[in-house]
């Protein structure tokens, strides 16, 4: 769906594991995410992961509404921490969408624990961090499932169509026709 967005995305909020392979990359990560070289002037290189590819994730965070930025810092951060505090900044959305089971709804630990596993990216989703509700039928489950994973893709989709317009917009992705 989204070849170029993607790759940026990760770049931007962090790489799982299993794809860091350039000693580049081990690098960065030793060294904190900042830059051995001398860094250029006036420029924060706290969170620049795409450096001079044209954005940071500070500029996503200024230009984006607060709940689409927490929808892609949950999908693509690797870190939990920042993934834990921005599900307290989309909680409210997903509390409040009638389109969720109220037994999911209602629940705040199934919650944020089965709508953030189901937000992430698909590389970075474990079996270790999947809930499993059990107690109930099939057939509830299997609805349940799929007017989460609706609510979910709704979320996403919006959150990287604004990221992508923006990537556009500071020339780091480019469509070719």
């Amino acid at each position: 769906m989204y070849f170029a967005l993607e790759p940026a995305l990760m770049r931007i909020f962090g790489t799982p594991e299993l794809m860091m392979k350039t000693a580049s990359w081990q690098q960065d990560i030793n060294a904190g995410y900042r830059k051995t070289a001398v860094a250029p002037k006036h420029r924060s290189t706290r969170d620049e992961r795409l450096g001079d590819d044209g954005i940071r994730k500070g500029d996503l965070r200024e230009r984006m509404q607060p709940e689409l930025f927490a929808i892609l810092t949950i999908r693509y951060d690797d870190n939990q921490a920042n993934r834990s505090s921005a599900w307290l900044r989309v909680t409210h959305l997903f509390r409040s969408d009638e389109r969720l089971p109220k037994a999911i709804r209602k629940n705040p630990v199934m919650l944020s624990l089965y709508l953030m596993w189901l937000l992430q990216h698909p590389d970075m989703q474990q079996k270790k961090g999947k809930v499993e509700i059990t107690a109930k039928s099939r057939k509830t489950l299997y609805r349940w499932r799929i007017a989460c994973e609706a609510v979910c893709n709704e979320w996403i989709r919006l959150a990287e169509d604004h990221a992508e317009e923006l990537l556009e917009e500071a020339g780091a992705i480019k469509y070719e026709n």
